[in-house]
């Protein structure tokens, strides 16, 4: 059995599985085996996993879509090696990711799960930004009531820690399960981040999360840190007590508000596409928020951020093309 075992769920992947693939067999860390569930795919995900004849590459292959949670929840259960990790079928890592990460778990046994800071990129592979996380387990464990601590393909996992936690992923959160994760296990153990950007987060722009800012998906932080924080006052949350009457009304809250203010969403959701540069989204959203609220201060901000930013953008497409 290999020290760590890669899991990559993917579905209609095709376009870019194969260099995802092709950065982790690259690894200067061998000592793994990288399972790739295709999660019933109608795309050419399959054969494109043909090609490929390197013995560390199982395949896993499902008659039909059930989603992320279910087959890396159902495949978790296999895992036998001392170290585990979820990847994404259309992001790839630095060489020398693994290795890194590795060396921190071997040699701080008290470390259940180590992440790395991160680039993301555009469909392209052209960089958008560097997002650095933290590598102090103390600063972690507050910081993870106030939001996310770990990018969550970049993090390895020690598996004797992970089987302490009653599930892995929760079926509550379809989106983020893996921030919910690690909100749990970074309670209970040190949990730490390399500083050294080491993993590339693609940015598709038909990934779920680009075709809909919904109100569930907009909470979904909100949601795991009023989780996290009913479990450090009470020792479990409302998902671990069955009883749903907390949660529900924290988000029945939340709701009301952006009753209150209807351009609320088009304005958050023009802030998240802008923040990862998918600009004709944050534009759409931002011009919705402006048509529903013209009175609102924030909505004025919103909308001269995404034209200063697109003009900025247009700019440099236009001398990048002369030179």
């Amino acid at each position: 059995m290999p020290a760590l075992i890669l899991i990559m769920p993917a579905f209609n992947a095709g376009q870019f599985i194969r260099a995802a693939i092709q950065s982790l067999l690259q690894q200067t860390f061998t000592d793994f085996e990288l399972w790739v569930l295709d999660d019933g795919s109608t795309d050419n995900t399959r054969s494109i996993l043909d090609e490929f004849t390197d013995p560390r590459l199982q395949r896993f292959y499902f008659t039909h879509n059930r989603g992320r949670v279910a087959v890396v929840n159902e495949c978790v259960e296999k895992v036998t090696s001392e170290f585990f990790s979820i990847t994404d079928a259309d992001d790839f890592s630095d060489a020398l990711r693994l290795q890194k990460q590795m060396e921190v778990l071997q040699h701080h046994p008290d470390v259940a799960l180590c992440g790395t800071s991160y680039w993301a990129i555009t469909e392209g592979g052209y960089p958008i930004r560097k997002i650095i996380l933290s590598d102090s387990a103390t600063h972690i464990r507050e910081a993870i009531l106030a939001g996310p601590q770990f990018h969550g393909p970049t993090t390895i996992f020690r598996t004797r820690c992970v089987r302490m936690l009653p599930e892995f992923y929760r079926p509550y959160f379809k989106n983020m399960a893996d921030t919910d994760l690690a909100a749990r296990l970074a309670e209970k153990f040190n949990g730490v981040n390399l500083r050294e950007p080491l993993y590339y987060y693609r940015i598709v722009l038909h990934s779920a999360s680009r075709k809909a800012f919904t109100l569930q998906f907009a909470l979904t932080d909100r949601i795991i840190c009023f989780l996290a924080k009913q479990r450090r006052a009470k020792g479990a949350d409302s998902l671990q007590q069955g009883d749903l009457t907390e949660l529900n009304q924290f988000i029945q809250n939340w709701a009301a508000r952006y009753q209150v203010d209807k351009s609320r969403l088009y304005r958050e959701a023009a802030f998240y596409h802008l923040y990862w540069r998918v600009l004709d989204k944050a534009w759409q959203n931002a011009w919705k928020a402006f048509s529903i609220n013209f009175w609102q201060p924030r909505n004025w901000l919103c909308i001269g951020l995404t034209t200063a930013t697109a003009l900025v953008h247009v700019v440099k497409k236009t001398v990048s093309r002369k030179v």
